[in-house]
């Protein structure tokens, strides 16, 4: 499936409709790409290092992506509601030596989904994709979430149930006051009123729930520093 972000720019939804899950997440998982990822994300952080408007469209995947702002999460179902097949551990030994019931001692295989999680509001990412925000989504946080899944285990998820909040250590969780979808993104505007954030608060969670899975995040604000303010 391929990934497109809400009002992001024709050459970044360009390189995204190049690349299904599939692609990304093996690319991910290889050498290289990690030392590449080290180079940008770790060492170069271009982001505070180019102009906006020079950042290639490479860049602007990496930001979106793997960086401070966007991370890859599980999604994770809800216990009794997993859609594993099963496979055994080995045969089950009988009486006689001789292999019995192989149902005894299976374990079920769990294919695991992923989504990416990226806070949309933050100015760097605003700054690449020139996002647009509804007027309701003003002095607000907003995260959003490519590609979640509409079933889990071949039962619907209920979008009624989808819930959202925000936690960080020493402060009440601030639940999502609106969420919107649009294009495959779903958004979570959270108020900065109720949960003003410093890099002081070290790190933030986000939790999203619905009735058939769950997802969490973490993210790092003392790494979330855009042009020496942090960005959220």
């Amino acid at each position: 499936m391929s990934m497109y972000l809400l009002g992001a720019p024709k050459a970044f939804n360009t390189v995204m409709a190049t690349m299904t899950r599939r692609l990304w997440v093996g690319a991910a998982a290889s050498a290289s790409l990690g030392l590449a990822t080290a180079n940008l994300f770790g060492a170069s952080e271009f982001w505070n290092k180019k102009d906006a408007s020079s950042w290639t469209s490479d860049e602007v995947l990496l930001l979106a992506t793997r960086s401070p702002w966007a991370k890859t999460a599980r999604v994770l179902p809800k216990a009794g509601r997993d859609r594993g097949s099963f496979q055994p551990t080995g045969p089950d030994i009988g009486a006689g030596g001789r292999s019995g019931n192989q149902k005894l001692g299976e374990i079920p295989v769990l294919p695991v989904a992923e989504v990416t999680v990226f806070w949309q509001s933050a100015q760097p990412l605003l700054d690449a994709l020139k996002s647009s925000f509804p007027a309701d989504f003003a002095n607000h946080y907003v995260i959003g979430v490519n590609d979640l899944p509409s079933e889990e285990g071949g039962r619907k998820v209920n979008r009624e149930s989808m819930t959202a909040n925000l936690q960080v250590r020493g402060k009440d969780s601030t639940d999502a006051g609106a969420i919107l979808q649009s294009r495959g993104v779903v958004q979570f505007a959270f108020s900065k009123e109720l949960l003003p954030l410093t890099i002081a608060d070290k790190e933030v969670i986000f939790m999203l729930d619905t009735n058939q899975y769950s997802i969490r995040t973490r993210f790092d604000l003392k790494e979330m520093v855009y042009r020496g303010k942090l960005a959220v």
